[in-house]
């Protein structure tokens, strides 16, 4: 995985920074930041969350995450690029408590 990538041609930047959780399990802990402004969406370095996936189109970018150790549901989480609105299932979220969030979707 690349450790940093743009999208919408360079309007935002998702980079990743890897932390082994045990030995040969690595995490890939999600940043978005919104280039133009210099505002960070979203910081997930450090914490359990596992990037596996990012989808973009012209109106959002789609993010892929689980939760180590990954034995549960994945989770999508959602850029708008309109406003860089997160959301989870549809809904706007907080990015202040993402986290309460991030794990009340995990089924």
């Amino acid at each position: 995985m690349d450790r940093t990538k743009t999208y919408w041609g360079g309007e935002v930047q998702v980079s990743v920074e890897p932390h082994e959780m045990r030995m040969s399990h690595w995490v890939y802990a999600p940043k978005i930041a919104d280039i133009s402004s210099g505002r960070v969406l979203l910081d997930l370095t450090g914490k359990l969350w596992d990037l596996m996936d990012v989808t973009e189109t012209d109106d959002a970018l789609d993010l892929r995450l689980r939760k180590y150790p990954g034995d549960r549901s994945e989770v999508k989480l959602r850029v708008q690029r309109n406003g860089r609105v997160l959301m989870i299932s549809g809904r706007p979220v907080d990015g202040a408590e993402l986290e309460r969030y991030l794990d009340a979707a995990i089924v």
